[in-house]
């Protein structure tokens, strides 16, 4: 459907481009999922469909850190879903631009969320104010995740398959923060969204601790707050449109 149209292919092929430049930060983030799902006991088949229906490197990290840890496969099934709960926020930001959509296509773009396509597809929403389709955004979106979910698939399949002949003295665990910075450092284009960073990372800090990973939710929450919070004070300000 989204090859029919110039714009929607338009729209299509720079979801891809947009994409290429964080894939590769994917990779170190993936071969540590790949090791852990295999160093947790999961069969070669039960691991490979892991990154594939799961679809979340956070959600997917922690599941298989429980599972070795000898915990219930409820158990960690709801921490994954903990975990994912700020995947809540980003729908409803996102539910005002898709609710035109059949079930079936909200769906599926749910599936498709995660941390960087909603980044994403927020920059272009920003970069398109007078246009209600905001560029074939659901054409866009699709390009995004050709791109992201085959990759990631495939880097965690290479860690399950290659990943314990990496020395663990690489430390690759690093790569889990570098994906989001490397998406951040380029979307803070204004003082609510710097608010709203630096609140949120403030936050995560020092909720850290908080049981069952909820200091990642409260950090969601308490950023968009602050965003908020300086984007009201910035309209109150003189010059903005209302009354000193």
């Amino acid at each position: 459907m989204y090859l029919n149209n110039p714009g929607a292919r338009a729209a299509f092929l720079a979801g891809v481009r947009d994409t290429v430049m964080i894939v590769p930060s994917y990779l170190p983030f993936a071969l540590v999922c790949g090791v852990a799902s295999v160093n947790a006991g999961l069969s070669t088949g039960a691991a490979l469909a892991m990154p594939a229906l799961v679809f979340g490197g956070s959600s997917q990290a922690v599941m298989t850190q429980f599972l070795q840890n000898s915990a219930s496969l409820w158990v960690a099934v709801l921490s994954g879903c903990v975990i994912n709960l700020r995947m809540a926020v980003y729908s409803a930001a996102l539910a005002p631009k898709l609710r035109h959509l059949s079930t079936r296509q909200r769906m599926a773009a749910a599936f498709f969320l995660v941390d960087n396509t909603y980044a994403f597809v927020q920059k272009r929403i920003e970069a398109t104010p007078g246009d209600p389709a905001h560029g074939h955004l659901m054409a866009y979106y699709a390009g995004l995740s050709c791109m992201i979910w085959p990759f990631w698939v495939l880097f965690c399949a290479i860690g399950i398959f290659a990943g314990n002949i990496v020395p663990t003295s690489w430390q690759l665990d690093f790569a889990i923060p570098l994906s989001f910075i490397a998406i951040i450092a380029t979307s803070i284009r204004s003082l609510p969204m710097a608010m709203s960073a630096l609140v949120g990372g403030a936050a995560s800090l020092l909720l850290f601790a908080m049981p069952l990973k909820l200091g990642l939710i409260a950090a969601c929450l308490l950023g968009l707050a602050g965003g908020l919070a300086a984007e009201k004070l910035l309209g109150r300000r003189p010059g903005n449109g209302e009354a000193s």
